[in-house]
């Protein structure tokens, strides 16, 4: 994760808040960023012996409205990456994002 945090520093202004919690073989990852426009990214992963289970990532403006969530949260079943999909502007939209793709994508959106 450190790594991919330090490729993307550039737009991240600082880490407001980070847990990493392991038991056995499952690891659940949470961290609030806060980016270079005031905006913010929460990340939260639920892995079992390195294998992403769950994850949502959502990017949030200043005052916490959501902007663009990315998920795999299984109630969205007639979107045709299920349970992979995002939140965007109300509707549900397939996607095959990853952390690192999100990332890329909030980075070309605060050029």
């Amino acid at each position: 994760m450190k790594e991919i945090l330090n490729e993307f520093a550039h737009i991240i202004k600082e880490i407001e808040s980070s847990s990493n919690i392991e038991r056995y073989g499952h690891k659940f990852l949470k961290i609030k960023l806060r980016l270079v426009d005031g905006s913010s990214l929460r990340i939260w992963e639920k892995s079992f012996k390195d294998c992403l289970q769950r994850y949502s990532y959502y990017w949030l403006d200043e005052v916490d409205n959501q902007i663009i969530g990315w998920d795999n949260a299984p109630h969205h079943q007639d979107v045709e990456t299920f349970p992979d999909h995002k939140h965007v502007s109300g509707r549900v939209l397939p996607s095959s994002d990853k952390l690192i793709d999100v990332l890329k994508f909030i980075s070309e959106r605060l050029r």
